[in-house]
């Protein structure tokens, strides 16, 4: 069909939530249809993450520049999309793999591939008049994932604090997002109130995305205080916790230890603490609580930690290859689903898919360094994911994706919240 093929491209340098530059990219098919898109980034990446193209000019926005990005996209880019069919969106990014040639995007830049390949089917999408998630999933679509939102803030995202590097609570019994989404409203309003009562008045300092400061550096502080405000807002027995350690972030490797508020412990002293805290309170899954690198630290706290479900991020990282070899060594359950890890949108859903065929069940969250409309909950709603990762009900990407979600559960008839209980294991 003519009028679906891929007409122009321009893209340019904007800026994310945390004021850094972002590339974004425009699509137009013949029938002059638009698709936008731009490539999030995280703060705390994994080492197996796609490259990101950045301009390395100290003097503009402290080298963090997408001038090159830019140019990539229009004039190495475009050339060899151009005329292609914006529908067959495998096409379109097995030509951007191809164009590449390397395994981590490293000649066109992972921000540029997943633009072009994000605006690609929003510009598909658009064509057709469908929701993302209905165009990338035309068959039975069963639940909706469940929205979960970081309440405090530690590790890379806020700096000498907390280690950990998010707090969060799962509504996982609701029986609507609405309910969901009720619960997470009432815990954030409250949490302020636990905060200044812990600290003898003074008032809860507000962290990165809405999340608050631990105001102690010992995490187990932190879900003391999340308990605290479940019970205050009649909820206790409504939610479950998640952990994102990111302690990749504090592992130091020439010694096979990690940076604990300054003290170096092994690995067995961390895993101790985590069954500490995941003995006292239920936890639906723990992320990323051993360094990306070490598949044998993994496996053994797959066997420590024995009454949750390990997440991978950073050891996982969106790959099909990683996920499987997760699954082999039995080192994880879940993985967090962020599809620019990856470069391309096909890759992203062939591993959602590859993963949750499997039993693993998937997260998608949002990127610390993103703009108000990014897809990861129409790909999640479209994939069978379980939750979301999108932040307290605040902040405008934890907005776009929460009101996502509840379109979605209005417009897909007999559609759920996601049900945990097989991966229960408090």
């Amino acid at each position: 069909m003519s009028g679906t093929r891929i007409q122009s491209l321009q893209a340019r340098a904007g800026i994310d939530c945390k004021g850094k530059p972002i590339l974004e990219v425009d699509i137009y098919t013949e029938d002059g249809v638009l698709g936008r898109a731009s490539s999030p980034s995280g703060i705390s990446a994994g080492e197996h993450e796609a490259f990101v193209l950045r301009d390395g000019d100290p003097a503009w926005h402290d080298g963090d520049g997408v001038f090159k990005a830019v140019d990539m996209a229009e004039q190495v880019v475009f050339p060899a999309i151009k005329g292609m069919d914006a529908l067959d969106q495998r096409a379109l990014d097995e030509a951007l793999c191809e164009l590449d040639g390397t395994p981590y995007k490293t000649r066109l830049g992972g921000n540029v591939t997943y633009s072009v390949s994000l605006a690609c089917l929003r510009a598909a999408a658009n064509t057709e008049r469908l929701p993302l998630y209905r165009f990338l999933n035309p068959g039975t679509i069963r639940t909706i994932p469940i929205p979960t939102s970081d309440m405090f803030a530690g590790g890379s995202y806020e700096k000498d604090t907390m280690p950990m590097q998010e707090c969060t609570v799962i509504p996982y019994k609701a029986a609507s997002i609405a309910e969901a989404v009720h619960i997470l409203c009432k815990m954030y309003k409250i949490l302020p109130d636990v905060i200044r009562d812990y600290q003898g008045g003074r008032r809860a300092e507000p962290g990165i995305q809405s999340a608050f400061v631990c105001p102690s550096p010992d995490f187990m502080v932190a879900f003391d205080l999340l308990h605290e405000t479940a019970v205050r807002a009649g909820c206790e027995g409504e939610i479950a916790y998640h952990a994102d350690c990111a302690f990749s972030e504090i592992y130091i490797p020439e010694r096979g230890t990690y940076d604990y508020l300054g003290k170096e412990i092994d690995l067995d002293e961390m895993l101790g603490r985590l069954k500490e805290l995941t003995e006292k309170y239920p936890f639906l899954y723990v992320e990323d609580p051993v360094d990306e690198n070490d598949w044998d630290g993994w496996i053994k706290a797959a066997r420590v930690l024995d009454r949750t479900v390990l997440c991978g991020d950073d050891l996982t990282v969106t790959r099909i290859d990683r996920i499987e070899k997760a699954l082999e060594l039995g080192a994880c359950g879940s993985f967090v689903f962020k599809p620019n890890q990856v470069g391309t949108v096909t890759e992203a859903m062939d591993a959602q898919a590859f993963a949750v065929d499997r039993g693993m069940f998937s997260v998608p969250s949002i990127r610390a360094g993103g703009v108000n409309d990014d897809p990861v909950a129409d790909m999640g709603i479209a994939g069978g994911a379980a939750a979301i990762k999108q932040g307290p009900p605040r902040n405008g990407q934890a907005i776009h994706i929460i009101n996502t979600l509840t379109r979605a559960e209005e417009e897909i008839p007999g559609a759920t919240p996601f049900d945990f209980t097989p991966y229960i294991r408090f």
